[in-house]
C-alpha cells in the first residue's frame, strides 16, 4: 500500500514545493494521496477564463472555491491557472454585438476578469500563471497569433501582467509554455521575457511545463534551465508528466484502436526519467522553487485523451491504484 512510503513533498521540504494540477474530482477520488504527498495545488482548468467566466455578467467559482477550500483544510500552497490562453476561453469576450471588440473594450473586460478573480483569491495564490503558451512551436514566427494578439496587439501580455500585480500584488507572476526545453522555442521564451524585463513588464517566474516523454534529451532540459535562470528570475516545473510514447507516435488512420502498447522496457525507462529529472531538478533548487506534475495518478491523467483519444498512457509518479511506482521510491530515497 502507498501509506507505507514517505511523504514525497516532506522528503523535498528542504528543495522546493511539490504540487499536483487538480480538478474537484481529484480532490474525491485520490484525496488520500494528495494530502499525504503534496504540498501546492494548481487549479487546472477552474480558473481558466471560459469556465470560471463562460457569460460576461456570469462567474462560475464552484470548481476554483473547492480547490481553495481543500489547500487551506490542509495548509497547502495555491498556483492559479491561467486567465490568458488562446483555449478555453468563453466567444464573448472578443465580441461587440455581432462585430469583434475593440482593442480598449477587450482591455477593460481583461482588467475587470482579473479584479474580480485576484479580489476573490489573491491573497490566498503564491504564484500565478498570468499568459500560458504565447510562443509558436514552428521554427518560423514569434508570438501565436490568437484573438488576443490579434485584436489588441503584442502588448496584450504586458497589460495582462501588469492587471494582475495591479489587483494582486503579492502574487508571483509567471510565464507559462510548453515544449520549452526545445532550442528554437526555447529562445524564443527567452526574447519574450527579456523584452518584458526591458519594458519594466513585471515578471517573477517561468513555468517550464515539461511534458516529456521517455525519449527526451536530458541535455535540452538541462540546457533550458540554465538559459531561464539566466535572466535572474524564479523558476517552477508546473505540469509535469512523462509519456510512454514518442511525440510522433500516431495510431494508423485506418485502424484508429490500433494503438501501440508499452513495454516492460518502456516503463523502466520512464522510471529512469522519472530519477534523472528530479535529480537534475534538486541540482537547481537554487532557482527552482516548485515541481507540479499535471494530475495525480494515472487513473486521471489529460494523456489518455492527447494526443491520440483512447489510447491509455501512464505517465504520473502513482499508478492507477495510487501505488507509488518503483521510481517514486527511489526519488523519495535519494534525498533521504
Amino acid at each position: 500500500m502507498y501509506q507505507d512510503m514517505p511523504s514525497l513533498c516532506e522528503a523535498y521540504a528542504d528543495y522546493f514545493k511539490i504540487g499536483a494540477a487538480v480538478m474537484p474530482q481529484n480532490l474525491t477520488a485520490q484525496r488520500n494521496l494528495i494530502v499525504k504527498h503534496f504540498n501546492s495545488l494548481t487549479t487546472s482548468s477552474a480558473m481558466k477564463f471560459g469556465p470560471i467566466h463562460p457569460e460576461e455578467y456570469r462567474y462560475d467559482f464552484a470548481d476554483a472555491d473547492a480547490i481553495f477550500a481543500f489547500a487551506k483544510e490542509h495548509h497547502m500552497a495555491v498556483r492559479a491557472h491561467a486567465p490568458v490562453w488562446h483555449q478555453q476561453t468563453a466567444d464573448w469576450i472578443f465580441t461587440d454585438r455581432f462585430v469583434y471588440a475593440d482593442r480598449e473594450l477587450l482591455l477593460e473586460r481583461l482588467e475587470d476578469h482579473i479584479r474580480v478573480l485576484a479580489g476573490r483569491y489573491g491573497d490566498s495564490v503564491y504564484a500565478w500563471d498570468v499568459v500560458n503558451e504565447a510562443i509558436v512551436d514552428e521554427p518560423d514566427g514569434y508570438l501565436r497569433e490568437t484573438k488576443w494578439y490579434k485584436l489588441i496587439g503584442p502588448d496584450y501580455i504586458d497589460y495582462a501582467y501588469r492587471f494582475v500585480k495591479k489587483y494582486a500584488p503579492h502574487t508571483q507572476v509567471f510565464y507559462n509554455d510548453y515544449n520549452e526545453f526545445h532550442p528554437i522555442k526555447r529562445d524564443k521564451i527567452v526574447r519574450l521575457m527579456r523584452g518584458m524585463q526591458e519594458r519594466g513588464v513585471p515578471l517573477d517566474g517561468f513555468g517550464l511545463q515539461q511534458h516529456v516523454s521517455i525519449y527526451t534529451n536530458l541535455d535540452d532540459i538541462k540546457a533550458a534551465i540554465e538559459a531561464y535562470a539566466a535572466l535572474g528570475i524564479t523558476l517552477h516545473i508546473t505540469e509535469l508528466d512523462v509519456s510512454l510514447y514518442h511525440p510522433k507516435d500516431r495510431p494508423n488512420p485506418y485502424y484508429p484502436k490500433h494503438f501501440t502498447i508499452p513495454s516492460r522496457e518502456d516503463f523502466a525507462r520512464q522510471g529512469k526519467m522519472y530519477e534523472d529529472l528530479f535529480a537534475i531538478y534538486r541540482s537547481y533548487s537554487d532557482v527552482i522553487e516548485s515541481v507540479t506534475t499535471w494530475g495525480v495518478a494515472d487513473d486521471l491523467t489529460w494523456l489518455d485523451m492527447h494526443p491520440v483519444p483512447g489510447r491509455k498512457n501512464y505517465p504520473l509518479l502513482f499508478s492507477y491504484d495510487h501505488t507509488p511506482k518503483p521510481c517514486t521510491r527511489a526519488i523519495v530515497d535519494a534525498v533521504r
